[in-house]
This record gives C-alpha cells, structure tokens and sequence, in this order.
C-alpha cells in the first residue's frame, strides 16, 4: 500500500517514492492497480475518502460517471438512519458486482498468451536385432509354412 501524506499547504507527499505527486498521479496509480492511503501529515487521519471524491470531481471532470439523481439520493439519505445503512450496503454489494465484473472484461481484453509449441515428434525406435534363429522352431511345419508364407508376401510387396 502506498501512503501519502497531505500537508497544511494542501501538498500530497508519495512516501514510498519520496516525492510530491498531484491528484492525475494518484489516479494514475490507481489505474495501475496500486492501493493508496491519503493520511493528514500531522494528526495521521485517515484522509482516503476525501481525496478520492476530490479526484473524482476534478481529475474525472467531465466523465459522466455518477448519475445527478443517485447523487441526490446519496444526500438525501445520508446521515446514521435505515436508509443510511441500507443505501451504504447496496451501494457496497452493487461495486462489488460492478468490480468483478470489470475484472472478468479486463481478463478478456488482456492479449492471448502465446501458444506453447507442440512437443517434438517422437524418435524412430531404433532397429531391432534380428534374434538368432531357435533350431528348435524349424521342427514345427507351421511354424516353417507361416515364415515361408511371409517371406513370399514381401516379396510380392517389395515388387509393387
């Protein structure tokens, strides 16, 4: 998490890069993925919410992004009632929705991977050794007729 510190003189400090950084920096780390911590320099409060709404009015200027209406609902419930409490968890449940949601596009705006190659063809088994002749085969007719039979098929086969 990135903490940046808001001085008196309204000055936003990067404490993880040591530099000063305006709102279109804090939004761009944002875009970029970073979690960012606004803190008031001197008392530590958790200034978060406040620049992050002042980000949206002056860096997004322009944007449609938030309907007047839903604005309006937004003040007109604001406060610690029922409504408050209901509106804070729809609000919450409907970006949590909207977050996934962008995150299954983004996975699929990504570029595909690159497709691995095919394994190499598998190597020819090497030639077997023609296994000396048992002497106890050529008493067997069939056996002898079956080699005779063989030979002459691939004979036939090698002509063609």
């Amino acid at each position: 998490m990135i903490v940046v510190k808001k001085y008196p003189n309204r000055r936003l400090y990067d404490t993880h890069r040591s530099v000063y950084v305006n709102l279109e920096d804090l939004a761009e780390l944002i875009r970029s993925g970073h979690d960012v911590k606004v803190v008031d320099a001197k008392t530590d409060e958790d200034l978060t919410k406040e620049i992050l709404l002042q980000i949206v009015l002056d860096v997004l200027r322009g944007v449609d992004l938030i309907p007047a209406g839903m604005l309006r609902r937004l003040i007109g419930a604001s406060g610690t009632g029922p409504t408050h409490l209901m509106l804070r968890q729809q609000l919450s449940t409907g970006l949590d929705l909207v977050s996934t949601q962008l995150d299954r596009m983004e996975a699929l705006m990504q570029p595909p991977r690159p497709v691995s190659p095919p394994p190499p063809a598998p190597k020819a088994p090497p030639p077997e050794e023609e296994a000396p002749k048992d002497r106890g085969d050529e008493a067997d007719p069939e056996l002898v007729e079956l080699r005779e039979r063989l030979a002459a098929l691939e004979k036939r086969l090698s002509r063609r």
